[in-house]
Order: C-alpha cells, then sequence, then structure tokens
C-alpha cells in the first residue's frame, strides 16, 4: 500500500496530473475536459515538484514522498477529528461521533458507500494499483539511478507524456486527445493482465 501511495504521488508530478483537478490561471478547474498546454504542464510539474521537496536540495526521495504523504494523512485526519470534537474537549462522544456520521451521509445524498454511486467496496480507495506501482514510477522518473528524481528528471518525464498525448503536435492536449490517450492506456493494461 505504501509503494502505490509513493506512485500516486510521483504520478501526480510526472505523468498524469489531469486525473486531479487543478486550479487554471482562469481561475476555474482544469481537469479532463479542458485543454492543457505544454506551459501549464511546466508550471505545475515545478509547483508540485517544489511542495514534495521538503528539505529544499533540488531533488525528491521516496522518503520525502512518504513524510509528505503522512504529514498529508495526519493534517486530514486532525481536521476530520476537529470537525467531529463539535465542544472542542479534545475527545469525540457518540452523539459527535454520530452526528458526524449523520452528516456525512447527508453530504453523500444518494451515492452510495464512499460517497461515488457506490462503485466499488471503499469508493477510491478500493481502487488497487500494480505490486510495486510506486518503485516503478519512482524509477521511471529517476532517469540517472541515484535514488533522487530532480526537477528537471520530473519536467523531462512529464514532458514526454505530453509529447506523447499531444497528437497533432500543436502544444495543446484537447480533451480529445487525451480521451484517446486514457483509452490506449486502458487497452495497454487490458492486453497485460491477459
Amino acid at each position: 500500500m505504501k509503494k502505490f501511495a509513493i506512485g500516486a504521488s510521483l504520478m501526480a508530478l510526472v505523468a498524469v496530473p489531469a486525473l486531479a483537478w487543478q486550479a487554471s490561471p482562469q481561475g476555474g478547474p482544469r481537469g479532463f475536459d479542458q485543454p492543457e498546454t505544454r506551459a501549464q504542464v511546466e508550471a505545475s510539474v515545478k509547483d508540485h515538484f517544489a511542495k514534495m521537496d521538503l528539505n529544499k536540495d533540488g531533488a525528491v526521495t521516496e522518503a520525502e514522498i512518504r513524510q509528505g504523504r503522512d504529514a498529508r494523512m495526519k493534517a486530514r485526519a486532525d481536521e476530520r477529528f476537529a470537525a467531529l470534537d463539535s465542544d472542542k474537549n479534545g475527545q469525540i462522544s457518540r452523539a459527535e461521533f454520530d452526528a458526524g456520521h449523520d452528516k456525512a451521509r447527508e453530504m453523500r445524498g444518494d451515492r452510495g458507500p464512499g460517497g461515488h454511486g457506490g462503485k466499488g467496496k471503499h469508493g477510491m480507495r478500493g481502487h488497487r494499483g500494480g505490486g510495486d506501482f510506486g518503485g516503478r514510477m519512482f524509477a521511471t522518473a529517476d532517469a540517472n539511478k541515484d535514488g533522487k528524481v530532480t526537477l528537471a528528471e520530473a519536467s523531462t518525464a512529464r514532458l514526454q507524456w505530453f509529447d506523447k498525448v499531444d497528437i497533432n503536435k500543436d502544444g495543446t492536449i484537447t480533451p480529445e486527445e487525451r480521451k484517446a490517450a486514457f483509452a490506449s492506456f486502458r487497452e495497454e493494461r487490458k492486453a497485460v493482465r491477459n
């Protein structure tokens, strides 16, 4: 599971940030249904790299990825605890727990378990990644195999993906090009599994 989480963090840096909605320079969401330019990709990699490079030495290691992931998980857990602890006494009573559970159910509406239309046992958490997904993803970006990914390595890996998806080579990935790339990726993965 840890390797998958490391891979997911690194994937956000070097592979497919379209999977995660990002803020566009215009202030609206930029995701799967929006065009993405090469300049936007370069800026996104640089920004994400700066956040992942915890010790600011110009390289990201697997340890930094784990440390950042752990810090984000702790912050989310602290936020959830604070939201449930309505009387702010540092403890969650049964009544506070039940109220939080009811509120979560209300927010999910009829989307089912995990808030994703009932798909999967645990929503997105039910997604299974490859056994050594994190290691492979890190190794792919770590071009010189020194156990670190520099901004140059991360940018190169991400821009190689961009160039592959930018079929007409106009410097912009359209939603149609992105959908075609994901369809191709799914077919490749299906072929590998069979």
